[in-house]
């Protein structure tokens, strides 16, 4: 079956060349009616209308009739091509506003971006963040056609939204256009192909994986002619059940567990044999239903590229996380994009595992990388964008709606800057300034630690904030983040604890997040699922879990905090949450050996048990041509991950290009290496190892630093033992620590112990103990210098250090 449309009207403008201003209400008086072609516009109609009443003043009445007057509201005649369902065109002269749309959808579509032109805003979901504007005298010129850059804009919650959040969740969707033309399913979808077919299942147990001998779930034979045959009539299925179906699923299966048959084997990689089934069920499902489509991630271990090509109706969403074999997404999509003809993204905006709901945790906090990703992937080929979130407006709800604005239109990547005036200015009025500083703090592109002054410097932004405006509506949009930013004080109390002082932390975190639940600052939802599920050193009270009745939990409140009780908390978190006492110092990276400073001979440390995912080491070459040998040991954790992968990029390579490769095999055993430079000086060693733990060794005294600073944090695992160097005239040595650990003077006395709380610490530095090594001993977590050259290394001859701050302490 064709995807067809009812035959409709299509718009002309006769004798019209372009665009005039047309009037619309004058000082409170509606000039013309709200005109739609059918019934069927109804819904939208309502909806404009009730929103013009609000602009303007003035009641719209609403008419049904194919003649083009007034506000006409139409559609177009004949079929509609599934990427043309979100088109419209919207033209005004001096006696009409005519919109026609492709479709119901688009000609939504459009009344929400006339009303953007008008000033009419849906920052975040609820009335709090609704702007109306008040213009009792309205006009509007206006000749544009619009369709979307991706035909799927989906930004949904990771958990799912609470009953009390999907009303307003989903009017926001439809309020930024953040919706989908075509319906894309994407999702795992073999564990509901053996759900749907037990019996078969049950009667041919040599459809499913052969692993370590036996027949086991949740990933198929492939190779079996009568698997194919039986997920081909699942999927024809699925259409006879719904003609509506845009497409259907044929992703594997979450983890392993792929079969291990000679057969299997013979049709290639994971990732040749997934493929292998979604072609065969794309080739049928077009037989009887052209041009349908089949959906499936590029994830995990069907992530890397395959040999063959895909059918033309096969769409494949490259995931951006859980990848495997080592690629980078760009190699990714670059191997995808020369075998399907369409691609997709599959996102990670806020997992709230992974960022708790915390500033700058998130991509979907983020600026930078939503301005630069977005259009980025569209040049790729990406049409599709499914990007889990979370229902967390407070740290990453303006990331949410810059990422609709792009969705729609990749080019408002170049008006970010105006886009995030335009919200400040609109959201906030008088208060803006203050605003727009406590907006960078939430901004992953500079992500700042969680710690006191994090917090601290959002309550005393928020505090300014509201002593310059007594606008009610700017008054409660900085009400529900004064509640989020509370929040992030509870959660850092609470991460920061232990025993019997963590559990009343836990309590009291969430007893608060249940009461600000429905203004979507954090997702409720999430925290109180995943938390207590992963953090066994916490209990839930007899009757506490999500799932149980609201009445009769002991910790969920219905109780709202009054205004006075949210300018108390923030006169508390002033009060409570300290700032830094020193300033940070920038230091160069033209690194240099340390060896002009004469610095002693010291015990030698360590750099941990091994690296994950991405780790640059800096080495330096004497004399060229040199030959780098080092030890390598790969998937210490994970052996499923491919190879890790190291480059040698010399600083004096004019196009920074590398000039060495090496590759380790992830089997856990020792390989050396043998990386060649024709360049002297600098060089930067990059490894990658897809998060599967990688230990690099090199000779004692070849110098070799790792840089930990603020912006280039380290992330050291194990217990680890490295030296840093405190420039002459240092008085005060500052950063950022979060694990256990002691800071040793160069007597190695301990000059500061580290508790597991995250944080700033200040260390003043003795007269006569600078210029100087100093040095992290067992230490467990990570460390960031900011006051100081922010080089670790295991020993002084294997230091690099910034080039001015050796030419300034070793002068005489």
């Amino acid at each position: 079956m064709q995807f067809m449309s009812r035959v409709l009207l299509t718009a002309l403008f006769v004798g019209v060349l372009h665009a005039e201003t047309v009037q619309l209400a004058q000082n409170g008086r509606a000039l013309m009616p709200v005109v739609i072609q059918s019934e069927e516009l109804k819904p939208v109609a309502d909806e404009l209308a009730s929103m013009l009443a609000r602009i303007t003043g003035s009641k719209f009445e609403i008419q049904v009739s194919a003649e083009q007057r007034g506000l006409f509201l139409g559609l177009t005649s004949g079929e509609v091509p599934p990427t043309e369902r979100e088109d419209y065109t919207m033209r005004s002269d001096k006696e009409r506003l005519v919109i026609i749309g492709r479709t119901p959808q688009a000609v939504e579509h459009a009344v929400w971006g006339w009303l953007h032109r008008c000033g009419f805003r849906q920052f975040f979901p609820g009335k709090t963040w609704e702007i109306v504007p008040h213009s009792p005298s309205l006009s509007i010129e206006v000749d544009v056609k619009e369709s979307p850059d991706y035909h799927a804009r989906r930004i949904w919650p990771g958990f799912g939204w609470m009953k009390e959040r999907q009303e307003v969740c989903e009017e926001w969707n439809r309020r930024n256009r953040a919706t989908s033309g075509i319906q894309l399913r994407s999702g795992h979808s073999y564990d509901g192909v053996m759900i749907r077919h037990a019996a078969e299942f049950a009667a041919h147990p040599e459809y499913l994986a052969l692993v370590n001998g036996e027949r086991r779930k949740p990933k198929f034979c492939i190779a079996n002619a009568g698997l194919r045959k039986l997920f081909v009539a699942d999927a024809l299925a699925q259409f006879e059940e719904d003609p509506a179906l845009d497409s259907v699923s044929c992703d594997p299966s979450d983890g392993g567990g792929w079969c291990e048959c000679a057969e299997c084997a013979k049709i290639g990689s994971v990732t040749d044999r997934a493929l292998l089934l979604a072609n065969e069920v794309a080739e049928a499902v077009n037989r009887a239903h052209p041009g349908r489509i089949v959906g499936m991630y590029a994830y995990n271990e069907h992530s890397p590229p395959p040999s063959i090509e895909a059918h033309p109706q096969v769409v494949i969403s490259v995931a951006t996380g859980f990848i495997r074999g080592g690629y980078t997404i760009d190699q990714l999509l670059a191997g995808w994009s020369a075998k399907v003809r369409t691609l997709g993204i599959r996102e990670y905006y806020s997992v709230n595992t992974w960022d708790r709901d915390l500033p700058g945790a998130a991509r979907g906090g983020n600026s930078e990388y939503l301005r630069t990703t977005i259009p980025h992937f569209h040049a790729e080929g990406a049409r599709f964008m499914s990007a889990e979130a979370s229902d967390n407006f407070g740290p990453n709800g303006l990331g949410y709606y810059l990422a609709s604005r792009m969705l729609w239109d990749v080019n408002e990547a170049k008006n970010i800057d105006a886009l995030v005036t335009d919200f400040l200015d609109k959201s906030f009025g008088s208060s803006r300034e203050p605003m727009r500083k406590f907006y960078a703090l939430l901004d992953g592109t500079k992500k700042s630690a969680l710690s006191d002054d994090l917090v601290g410097r959002m309550w005393r932004l928020l505090a300014e904030a509201r002593c310059l405006t007594n606008d009610e509506a700017i008054l409660a949009r900085l009400d529900d983040l004064v509640l989020y930013t509370h929040y992030c004080g509870l959660y850092l109390d609470y991460s920061s604890t232990a025993g019997k002082e963590r559990q009343a932390a836990f309590e009291a975190l969430f007893r608060f997040i249940w009461r600000i639940r429905d203004t979507g600052m954090l997702h409720t939802k999430a925290l109180w699922r995943d938390i207590p599920n992963r953090d066994k050193t916490v209990q839930l009270p007899p009757l506490g879990k999500y799932s149980d009745p609201d009445a009769t939990n002991p910790w969920k409140s219905d109780e709202r905090f009054t205004r006075d009780q949210i300018a108390a908390m923030v006169r508390d978190g002033v009060e409570k949450r300290k700032l830094l006492d020193f300033e940070p110092v920038s230091f160069s990276m033209n690194l240099v050996p340390a060896t002009k400073l004469m610095l002693p001979q010291v015990p030698r440390g360590n750099a941990g048990i091994y690296l994950r995912a991405v780790r640059d080491f800096w080495t330096w070459i004497d004399k060229e041509p040199a030959t780098l040998t080092l030890g390598g040991t790969a998937g210490i954790i994970y052996q499923s991950r491919g190879t890790a992968k190291l480059e040698l990029y010399p600083i004096a390579e004019a196009e920074s290009k590398s000039v060495a490769h090496g590759e380790i095999e992830p089997d856990k055993q020792p390989h050396e290496l043998k990386l060649e430079t024709k360049f002297p000086g600098l060089h930067r060693l990059e490894v990658s190892d897809s998060g599967q733990g990688t230990l690099i060794t090199w000779p004692d005294g070849m110098p070799m630093t790792v840089v930990s600073s603020m912006e280039q944090p380290a992330k050291l695992y194990g217990r680890w033992h490295l030296y840093f160097y405190v420039p002459k005239g240092t008085q005060i040595i500052g950063g950022f620590a979060e694990g256990e650990g002691f800071m040793l003077d160069p007597d190695g006395k301990t000059a500061h112990t580290f508790s597991q709380k995250p944080g700033y610490f200040s260390v003043k530095v003795p007269t006569g103990q600078d210029g100087k090594l100093w040095s992290f001993k067992h230490s467990g977590g990570n460390r960031q210098l900011m006051t100081v050259p922010p080089c670790l290394a295991r020993d002084a001859s294997e230091l690099l250090l910034p080039e001015e701050v050796v030419a300034k302490d070793a002068a005489p």
